[in-house]
């Protein structure tokens, strides 16, 4: 039999383990099989080489190219599960996606998805492999166990179309292009949930639900439009661009963002409170734009970004308080348009106070655009102003409020700087939902097939040793 006849098998039988143990994801099928081939054909010919060589009986050289053979199929299976997770491209068309629903009535179609009712409360028993979840249901909780919805880089990972009263927790969604989907929806819960997809969570018309406690990431994070939405809690690391929503009445408080862009509010949208978030790094933290006013930014930490800690376009009215604005490349920016109308307004009467501007390249820039210069703005309470770290003025009378005024351009002025920081609290940083990488397993595994392999080959150079001894033996008692 030829030597190399088991290696097609051997290869065939790896990459479908590799396959399936990846929850049948086929965007990586050409990479797996591309590597498990070479792994197993090289390694297969390397052993057959060196053991050709030695002066092993024809039965013990079976016995340990087997071994080894097997041994590189297990190895080069956790690298095809690995390479799923790691690599994009794929040759192969994607396998369909199936829709899965909680209909109206509380049932389950299909029934064989791995999903437990009990009562209102639908849990997941194990991960669930291209299907979208279609929600038809209110008053209900969708709790994931901590297991993964996957997807296939496209669809919906859940959709929540005219639903109320919907709780979405403890789901790892992964590769869908929009992870979570709420449709003229109102007051739904989404927590701790981590979400990768290209836009995390969607709202379209969708008005007072919370999202809060998550983790989030992907090309956006939260987008859309709504009303009375809280987003609260959430971690977006790895996003580039975390919130972009309009509508009014909206909250953004106590997250985490590091992102190229943090959070972006407009068009025409209104008494929206933006407080007490982290924001690290990247373009810029705040941007308001589009005639929209009254809202409020406040108690904010923004922090090396370089194009804007806040920026405010083509909108009036709002309120900037109690932000520290540290290490930026302009703290504030007031852009004007080239020539205003209806739709673009004067970035006029906004109003900021207490806030820290230390260390940017430039504390303040007003655009003055082409026409009419650029326009006034606040930059104190009528008693105090901002703190400034390039402030060179002096407090003889010791009341914390600079003698002269900090002059930004003929329009803006603050008449009372500070002398010292204001004393703004550090945000929480949410906590991360903990994930054990997979590949850690790799290390463990391999560490355990070495010593099985080492412990193999002793035992059979003892016995090798022995029959040979008993050999020797059989021949002198012979002589």
């Amino acid at each position: 039999m030829n030597k190399y006849a088991l290696m097609l098998p051997l290869v065939m039988l790896s990459f479908f383990l590799g396959y399936f143990a990846s929850n049948l994801q086929m965007e990586h099928v050409f990479v797996i099989a591309t590597v498990t081939t070479v792994i197993v054909a090289i390694a297969g010919y390397l052993l057959f080489l060196k053991h050709q060589k030695g002066g092993d009986s024809k039965r013990t050289r079976k016995t340990k190219v087997a071994t080894a053979f097997i041994a590189v199929l297990l190895f080069s299976t956790l690298i095809g599960v690995q390479l799923v997770n790691l690599v994009g491209a794929n040759p192969f068309p994607a396998p369909p996606t199936r829709s899965m629903q909680i209909k109206s009535d509380g049932t389950l179609e299909p029934s064989t998805v791995p999903i437990q009712q009990e009562g209102n409360v639908y849990t997941f028993m194990n991960d669930i492999s291209n299907f979208t979840i279609s929600v038809n249901l209110d008053n209900i909780v969708i709790d994931g166990g901590g297991f993964r919805l996957i997807g296939v880089g496209a669809y919906v990972g859940i959709n929540l179309a005219s639903r109320s009263n919907v709780t979405i927790k403890n789901v790892i969604i992964n590769n869908f292009g929009f992870g979570i989907n709420l449709d003229n929806s109102l007051n739904n819960i989404i927590t701790g949930n981590k979400i990768t997809a290209s836009s995390a969570v969607s709202l379209s018309s969708s008005n007072s639900n919370q999202i809060y406690g998550n983790h989030i990431s992907g090309n956006y994070g939260v987008n859309g439009w709504g009303q009375f939405n809280n987003i609260t809690g959430n971690d977006f690391r790895g996003t580039n661009y975390s919130v972009e929503i309009s509508g009014n009445n909206n909250t953004i408080s106590g997250n985490y963002f590091e992102s190229d862009g943090s959070v972006m509010i407009g068009v025409r949208s209104h008494y929206n409170i933006i407080s007490s978030n982290t924001m690290r790094g990247g373009r810029y933290g705040v941007f308001i734009y589009g005639s929209s006013s009254h809202n409020v930014i406040f108690g904010n930490n923004i922090t090396i970004k370089n194009e804007n800690a806040i920026k405010i376009q083509d909108s009036f009215n709002n309120i900037i308080i109690k932000n520290s604005l540290v290490n930026n490349e302009i703290g504030i920016y007031v852009a004007n348009p080239a020539f205003p109308d209806q739709r673009f307004a004067y970035s006029t009467n906004n109003t900021f106070y207490h806030n820290n501007f230390v260390g940017n390249t430039k504390h303040v820039h007003v655009e003055k655009g082409i026409v009419g210069g650029s326009r006034p703005n606040f930059w104190d309470n009528g008693e105090e102003g901002n703190y400034w770290s390039n402030y060179t003025g002096a407090d003889l009378n010791g009341d914390n409020i600079g003698d002269i005024h900090y002059v930004i351009d003929n329009n803006n002025t603050d008449r009372y700087p500070l002398m010292n920081p204001v004393e703004i609290p550090d945000p929480e940083i949410p906590d991360t939902i903990p994930e054990f990488p997979t590949w850690t397993t790799i290390p463990l595994v391999l560490a355990m097939f070495t010593v099985a392999l080492t412990i193999y080959n002793r035992r059979l150079r003892n016995l090798r040793n022995k029959k040979r001894m008993s050999c020797k033996h059989e021949l002198s008692e012979r002589k």
